[in-house]
């Protein structure tokens, strides 16, 4: 049975002994493994009381260099394989906590809160991604039990680097501590012999011929010109609306505030992007919250509240500008935790589209009554589609296609199920054949959208490093040509419908 209580204890000695020469009579002699001490100096013995492989395993910590100390770091979780995942968890938790001190311990500052919002251990494809769009340290390791031994594996991906620095190593159970805190010193130390051999920021590296005029540092703020482009827009929307809702239709006002607002859009714009690294996702996800808070504040105010006020399209524009705001600071909020990826930014743009689409379905199915118009439940639906899924993209791992997919596949569904029950609403259509038409369509709305999901969704208990299942893993019907008649010398093919693959 393991003890994780014991390895994180000897862990976090270990730690420190490895970091820092002070502490190295911590570590017992034995920590030590055979091969990595050096020979110690002639005419330095040993300290009393101080085992020799102690004070070299402290020695060789010590002589680390310091530039990491102000490097954020984000240890994600152990990986384990899924036939040890619960026997191996308890000693992948104390080996996070282990991780996590001797980082600290080296210097680097350990961000808990990007680490808690991984669900998942990347492969090395997605740690390599998540690198290059951030300035982070990511430290991935993974624990494969063998009998009495564990394999450790450590990778390292700096932040814009193109390549992991991977480490692997079987030890015993009971040296795991030892070994995992001298893995990582190591990483590290390579890591900053390289950062120290590379040419400052803002020098340009020695390049030969062959090599120059190749693109090799990406832009900073690669999502500038779509910022702009919604900063502008939108500017020049508050100003229209500023305009409409002061009652005035003189043009001698409309132009200057139109103007005035676009250059006020376009100008912040600039500003944020030269402040802060600002990608294509993160400006597209901004742009999500900009628009369809608005929208969904004039179809509200349209559908549930023009038909009280004393003149409608003055108070209209005001409540687009309401939920403009509050939208653009929900999405500034999410965007504080960290970089979105660009399925997260797309999500957040089609769930506005899609909760405006189960809005209008759920208002007819309220009303009973298709032929009007569901304002009000097309601008509420916006209003918490967006919201639901701008929270779910700051959490959620996804990619652009499969947002796409599942979007296609939520309309596909939708409008097929409402073609098939369209025979309900024929001639004149009670509410309950309306209520029916408007269910089948929502129901094969979800239903395709969980379909599409289900069939794209990653690997749930797959081997380590198998690749992911594909929409097609279980086979593929096939139409055509399945085998041939041959009848002396003439030969005929044979057609029909058959199934190519495995089937579950």
């Amino acid at each position: 049975m393991i003890n994780p209580w014991h390895l994180r204890g000897r862990a976090r000695a270990v730690a420190l002994a490895a970091a820092l020469p002070a502490f190295a009579a911590v570590v017992p002699a034995s920590a030590q493994p055979a091969g990595a001490a050096s020979p110690a100096r002639p005419g330095q013995p040993a300290a009393a009381g101080q085992p020799a492989g102690a004070g070299q395993l402290a020695g060789a910590a010590g002589s680390a260099p310091a530039t990491s100390a102000a490097r954020s770091t984000v240890v994600l979780p152990t990986a384990l394989a899924p036939e040890d995942a619960e026997r191996g968890a308890p000693l992948a938790s104390a080996l996070d906590a282990l991780l996590a001190d001797t980082a600290q311990d080296l210097g680097l500052s350990v961000e808990l809160a990007h680490r808690a919002a991984s669900k998942s251990p990347p492969d090395e494809a997605e740690l390599m991604e998540r690198a290059r769009s951030s300035d982070r340290l990511f430290i991935a390791p993974s624990l494969d039990l063998r009998g009495d031994d564990v394999e450790l594996r450590l990778a390292l991906a700096s932040g814009g680097a193109r390549s992991l620095r991977v480490r692997v190593e079987r030890v015993e159970r009971d040296e795991l501590a030892v070994r995992a805190a001298v893995m990582l010193r190591d990483l590290v130390a390579e890591l900053d012999v390289g950062a120290r051999a590379a040419p400052p920021r803002g020098e340009e590296e020695p390049c030969s011929e062959r090599c120059r005029g190749r693109l090799a540092t990406p832009a900073r703020s690669l999502g500038k010109a779509t910022l702009a482009a919604n900063a502008t827009l939108y500017g020049g929307l508050v100003g229209f609306s500023i305009q409409r809702s002061s009652g005035s239709d003189d043009p001698r006002l409309l132009y200057p505030l139109l103007a005035v607002g676009a250059g006020i859009g376009l100008g912040g714009a600039i500003i944020i992007a030269e402040e802060w690294d600002v990608g294509v996702a993160d400006a597209w996800y901004l742009g999500s919250g900009t628009w369809w808070p608005t929208i969904a504040g004039h179809l509200i105010y349209e559908g549930r509240f023009a038909q009280h006020a004393a003149d409608p399209d003055q108070e209209r524009w005001a409540s687009g500008l309401i939920g403009g705001t509050a939208g653009i600071t929900l999405a500034a909020l999410g965007l504080s935790l960290g970089r979105m990826s660009e399925g997260g930014a797309l999500l957040a743009q089609s769930g506005g589209g899609l909760g405006l689409t189960l809005g209008a379905l759920v208002e007819w199915a309220a009303r009973g009554d298709v032929e009007r118009t569901p304002i009000a439940g097309m601008g509420y639906g916006a209003a918490l589609g967006w919201l639901a899924a701008a929270a779910a993209a700051t959490q959620l791992d996804m990619t652009a296609s499969q947002v796409l997919t599942i979007d296609v596949g939520a309309l596909l569904g939708g409008l097929g199920a409402a073609a098939l029950a369209s025979p309900l609403v024929f001639e004149s259509p009670t509410q309950a054949q309306q209520r029916a038409w408007v269910g089948a369509a929502a129901g094969g709305f979800l239903l395709g959208a969980g379909v599409t999901w289900y069939v794209t969704r990653p690997a749930f208990a797959g081997a380590r490093g198998s690749a992911r299942p594909s929409w097609d893993r279980f086979g593929l019907p096939m139409i055509g040509v399945i085998g041939e008649s041959v009848v002396g010398s003439r030969r005929a093919p044979a057609l029909g419908l058959g199934w190519q693959g495995a089937i579950p």
